[in-house]
């Protein structure tokens, strides 16, 4: 059964993603201020890590001159720039890379799968086979041209042999080029999501001259090639520079929908700089030292920068970030049986969490209460409104209620004999401590006495992966399809991926209906698969409360024109004027 590449504890839930988001190492903070936190989970609640600006950033550009008078947009980021550039040995989802990697397939503003370099594909042969029509008119950086003899090579040599990339490829056998511009992908087995892996990074496609000439050392600083927008020129932890890609000529149709063809809004350079401490990074974007920030604003000074006629800000319309509390269902090893075994108290606790709380007081706004177990970006998330959690406090009581639950005169609920008591796992950094807080204060409205235990992220991967826990959450985690599903509650998944609810211990059904999703053989029929699978965990496991979809931010100076975030967080051709 093909399955995504993740070690059970060797997966990262605590993701960089859209938010930009790192470990916090600042000191444990109170929620009770109702401050919002600091999109950076750096400690210190209002962006800020007190160092202010470290000169890493100089008010030009790399060429000597402003942005206003060369041509160049520079861009800060909240994290490193990745070392190397190579899909198969580390995939990014940066708006650099983006910018200079194509893929085949796409996803729009709304993450939606649609064609880039593949202008239409068809599954046939009940989904054995995957025919791909190309475009005849692309060349890569280096000169070298696209078709269907590279395709062939991309499916069963680049990412085939990828530490990080072969999960895509497992289940193709051969592809058979029918025409300069037409490949027929072959199955082992049907794939239909092979289509939504070759969009992401982890399927980018890159120049096989290029990948054959530099050898070991591809990827590296100014030996990346592919057929995006920008070129690179050079790329440091700190910094990588692009210039404009003269021969460019084939966006994906969505940015054909954004953007009139007739203008060049492409700049002719775009400098990306890291700023991975967030005072650093605004106070260089305040000073003019970099034009925008992609990703890397803080939640607190979301709303001043709204506020300001000096700057422009957006988030994306769709995001697949999102933040959820995994429960252990075996009542063996989970710390709180009592959570493993009844169903009304997940229910309740279900019911009991104010969502749309924790997006105000702890995101500022910048984000979606998440009522059920997949992002919106996920066709399988749009299932009937009854089997959805919404903040319902009576809902919650009498859920508990008529299973049986009081609240003793502690307090805290009680069923025979046993309090509704557990201790909820968090990583040490600030969005997460200032969330659980606030869920354990939401809590106690129904008599759920949850405490909050905060740890390393090493630590917190070890317990989890050994399902020594009641409750884990998550930190900021990045996926767009309906997999998780499988990834969290089937037996077969146990050991791909660390954060297994152990769902599949009392029930069985969970495992059938989400292998039998991952079985399917068209996109359509595994949508409606996992939709009853999807249903049928909320209303009869529980075993996960998903609680928001957070949302990047972008922020920009009122000089630059058309800047369009989108739902992976890249923005698409800054441009300052129409004369570049």
């Amino acid at each position: 059964m093909r399955r995504r590449a993740i070690l059970k504890k060797g997966a990262l839930v605590g993701a960089i993603g859209l938010a930009g988001c790192t470990e916090g190492d600042g000191p444990q903070t109170a929620l009770d201020t109702a401050e919002p936190a600091d999109q950076d989970g750096d400690g210190d609640g209002d962006g800020g890590d007190g160092d202010g600006g470290d000169g890493e950033s100089e008010g030009t550009d790399t060429d000597g001159m402003s942005s206003g008078g060369g041509g160049t947009v520079r861009i800060g980021l909240p994290e490193p720039i990745p070392p190397v550039f190579d899909t198969r040995k580390a995939a990014d989802a940066g708006a650099h890379n983006y910018r200079i990697i194509s893929t085949l397939t796409s996803f729009d503003r709304q993450g939606a799968i649609r064609p880039h370099l593949a202008t239409d594909w068809s599954f046939e042969n009940d989904g054995n086979e995957l025919v791909m029509d190309l475009r005849d008119d692309v060349v890569f950086h280096d000169g070298s041209e696209f078709n269907a003899e590279h395709v062939k090579w991309h499916l069963t040599d680049f990412l085939a042999n990828g530490a990080g990339t072969s999960y895509i490829v497992e289940p193709v056998e051969d592809v058979v080029v029918e025409d300069t511009y037409r490949a027929r992908v072959m199955f082992s087995s049907p794939d239909p999501y092979i289509v939504w892996d070759l969009a992401s990074e982890w399927g980018q496609i890159h120049s096989r001259e290029a990948v054959e000439e530099f050898g070991d050392e591809y990827g590296q600083s100014g030996k990346v090639v592919s057929a995006g927008p920008f070129k690179e020129v050079e790329h440091s932890e700190n910094e990588a520079v692009l210039e404009r890609f003269e021969e460019w000529n084939w966006p994906a149709p969505w940015e054909e929908e954004l953007y009139d063809t007739d203008v060049e809004v492409r700049p002719k350079r775009v400098v990306y700089k890291s700023f991975p401490e967030t005072a650093t990074r605004t106070s260089a974007f305040e000073a003019g030292d970099v034009d925008g920030i992609i990703g890397g604003v803080p939640y607190s000074k979301f709303p001043d920068y709204q506020d300001s006629d000096e700057y422009e800000t957006e988030t994306p319309p769709a995001s697949t970030e999102q933040m959820f509390v995994m429960l252990n269902l075996d009542p063996e090893t989970s710390t709180a049986p009592v959570l493993a075994e009844d169903l009304a108290l997940r229910k309740g606790i279900s019911y009991a969490v104010n969502r749309q709380q924790i997006v105000d007081v702890v995101f500022n706004g910048v984000g979606d209460p998440a009522p059920n177990y997949l992002v919106p970006t996920t066709d399988a998330h749009d299932i009937p409104e009854e089997y959805n959690y919404t903040f319902d406090l009576d809902q919650a009581t009498q859920v508990m209620e008529d299973d049986g639950w009081t609240v003793n005169s502690g307090g805290v609920s009680t069923k025979n004999g046993r309090e509704a008591s557990f201790t909820l796992t968090v990583q040490n950094d600030e969005i997460s401590r200032r969330k659980a807080t606030l869920i354990k204060q939401q809590l106690t409205k129904i008599g759920v006495d949850m405490q909050v235990s905060t740890t390393d992220l090493a630590t917190f991967k070890e317990d989890v992966g050994n399902s020594e826990f009641a409750a884990g959450m998550s930190s900021f985690y990045d996926w767009g399809n309906a997999d998780q599903l499988w990834w969290t509650t089937s037996e077969s998944a146990e050991d791909a991926y660390y954060f297994n609810s152990n769902a599949w211990k009392q029930f069985p059904k969970a495992t059938e209906l989400t292998n039998k999703a991952q079985e399917a053989t068209t996109l359509e029929e595994r949508t409606t698969r996992y939709k009853e699978a999807h249903k049928y965990l909320l209303e009869n496991v529980v075993p996960m409360v998903y609680t928001v979809y957070p949302k990047s931010a972008d922020v920009w100076g009122a000089h630059i024109e058309n800047w369009q975030p989108h739902y992976k967080g890249a923005s698409m051709w800054p441009v300052e004027s129409q004369e570049w």
